[in-house]
């Protein structure tokens, strides 16, 4: 049985998020600790942590209202149109990171958290990248209704392509 649960800004539930992030993007050192008690305290914070039935974190979902001057809200500006950033940006839920154990994939968790978060965030619109390279997310968040809004994106020059996806809400609440 998986539990879902709010994020609780506490530092021992963001170092669980750390270890599963770095055990599924296979990073041994990485910044994700430090980001995500940062993005934690930005406007529109909302988390969704999935833990087992032993208590192991085996998933995590969050994002934040996307505001002028965030780092990621100013390359997506890069990337768009005013008429795009009006329409996607201007009302905007950030979905920043969804992650799930391995093993627990394909049980429809990330399906369940991604939805809850976003349509819980009481935005008009979400925006997200991922790789290029990752069909099984793209495939994911297409039957969810995202939709593709740029292909080709280059957050940093080392990083590999990405596609900007986005989806227009509608309200939910984490209790139903």
């Amino acid at each position: 049985m998986i539990i879902f649960k709010q994020f609780d800004h506490s530092v021992h539930t963001a170092e669980e998020m750390a270890m599963l992030y770095q055990a599924i993007w296979k990073k041994e050192e990485d910044d994700f600790f430090e980001r995500i008690q940062r993005h934690a305290d930005y406007e529109g914070f909302l988390g969704i942590v999935a833990y087992s039935d032993t208590n192991e974190c085996v998933g995590f979902a969050y994002g934040y209202k996307s505001e002028k001057g965030q780092y990621y809200r100013e390359l997506l500006e890069k990337e768009f149109t005013s008429d795009e950033i009006e329409m996607w940006l201007s009302d905007c839920f950030e979905f920043v990171e969804l992650a799930v154990h391995p093993s627990y994939r394909k049980n429809g968790f990330g399906r369940k958290m991604a939805d809850k978060l976003v349509n819980n965030s009481h935005r008009k619109t979400s925006i997200l990248t991922t790789q290029v390279s990752n069909l099984a997310a793209q495939t994911l968040y297409t039957s969810l209704g995202w939709v593709v809004v740029k292909e080709n994106f280059i957050p940093s020059p080392t990083d590999e392509l990405y596609v900007i996806m986005g989806k227009v809400l509608k309200g939910d609440s984490f209790d139903e």
